[in-house]
């Protein structure tokens, strides 16, 4: 097996993700406090898991938006309705975690609607955090990130993170795997279609014939990338400027 590129802020763990958690409440002293008190609790790792404050929630991006794995969204935020920003959390990404968190228990049948996780009363935090934090960083870490699609004219779920590079040979995507028993499998789907599928999940496209899943680069030069097992790829001149600022980007140095 290889070991993959550690980076702080990105793989504090061989194999675990760090788990992206936005607290969104206009009042800054209660998303602070909210802050504090979930860095304090057991459950809480800080090399893995990382929190984002926002007071406005305009400010949002879609980017943001489709990173958080589990969010503390305020209900009532002045002219933000809190429901209606839930929904829009939605249309980006299906799976995050969502607790509300409110003063007022009138918004439980609204809040169903778009798949809260819990409710969060704001006057029983003490009481009430601890246990829906540790059942939602659970309900995170069930979801395993998996690439379903046909290999080898079979039905196939891919761990994302044992892929290491997939490239495209004789109309077939070919993929390399970070596993002993089955280092490769092939696919017929097309590497646009796979760039689309992967678009948010750290993958690189450095070629035409190639897709890198950037944990496993050791070295990026305009020459062509070196991973970690020390496989020499090809790299597009005429893309390598928007490449490097890509893999900058993700390491968190652009």
């Amino acid at each position: 097996m290889i070991k993959k590129r550690v980076d702080a802020d990105q793989y504090p763990q061989e194999g675990i993700s760090m788990l992206h958690i936005l607290i969104c409440d206009d009042e800054p002293e209660f998303a602070s406090l909210l802050k504090a008190k979930i860095t304090g609790l057991p459950t809480y790792s800080r090399r893995r898991m990382s929190i984002e404050c926002v007071t406005d929630p305009r400010s949002i991006t879609v980017q943001m938006a489709r990173d958080m794995d589990l969010i503390f969204l305020d209900i009532d935020m002045g002219s933000v309705n809190g429901i209606q920003l839930a929904a829009k959390f939605r249309e980006v990404r299906k799976d995050s975690i969502l607790i509300f968190v409110t003063n007022y228990g009138e918004y439980a049948a609204e809040g169903y609607e778009v798949n809260a996780f819990r409710f969060l009363p704001k006057l029983r935090l003490d009481e009430k955090l601890p246990d829906y934090f540790e059942k939602a960083v659970a309900a995170c870490q069930a979801h395993a990130r998996t690439l379903n699609l046909i290999c080898d004219g079979e039905e196939t779920s891919l761990a994302i993170d044992t892929i290491i590079y997939v490239e495209t040979k004789s109309g077939l995507l070919i993929f390399h795997m970070d596993e002993t028993d089955r280092p490769e499998r092939k696919s017929r789907m097309t590497m646009r279609k796979l760039e689309e599928m992967l678009a948010n999940e750290g993958f690189l496209r450095i070629h035409s014939s190639y897709l890198v899943n950037m944990a496993y680069i050791e070295r990026l030069l305009s020459s062509g990338v070196t991973l970690l097992d020390g496989k020499f790829l090809m790299v597009s001149q005429h893309n390598y400027p928007e490449i490097k600022k890509k893999y900058l980007e993700w390491k968190g140095l652009g």
